[in-house]
C-alpha cells in the first residue's frame, strides 16, 4: 500500500479524467475519496475511507473509461438510446 505523501501518477490521472467525465456526484463520499487519493495517495485514507475506496470507487476505475463516458450519457439522456446508423 501507498504511504501518505505517496501518489500514484496513473492512478491520479485516471482519478482526474474520471472527476472530468463527472462520472462521480459533485459532492459524494466517493468524489471527496477520489480526490485524496489522487491528492495524497492511498496511504491517506482512514478505514472507513479505504471502505468507500473498495467497494464504490475500485469498480468505477477498473472499467475502461469510454464505456462508463457513455453509459453516463445514456443515464443523463434518460435511458435514451439513439439508434443505430449504419453507414
Amino acid at each position: 500500500m501507498g504511504k501518505i505523501g505517496q501518489v500514484d501518477q496513473e492512478l491520479s490521472a485516471l482519478i482526474r479524467d474520471v472527476v472530468a467525465a463527472e462520472l462521480l456526484a459533485p459532492n459524494s463520499t466517493e468524489l471527496r475519496v477520489a480526490e485524496l487519493v489522487a491528492e495524497s495517495g492511498l496511504g491517506a485514507l482512514d478505514v472507513g475511507d479505504r471502505k468507500v475506496w473498495e467497494a464504490r470507487l475500485l469498480p468505477i476505475l477498473a472499467k475502461p473509461l469510454s464505456e462508463q463516458i457513455a453509459i453516463a450519457s445514456i443515464i443523463r439522456r434518460g435511458g435514451y438510446v439513439p439508434r443505430r446508423i449504419e453507414l
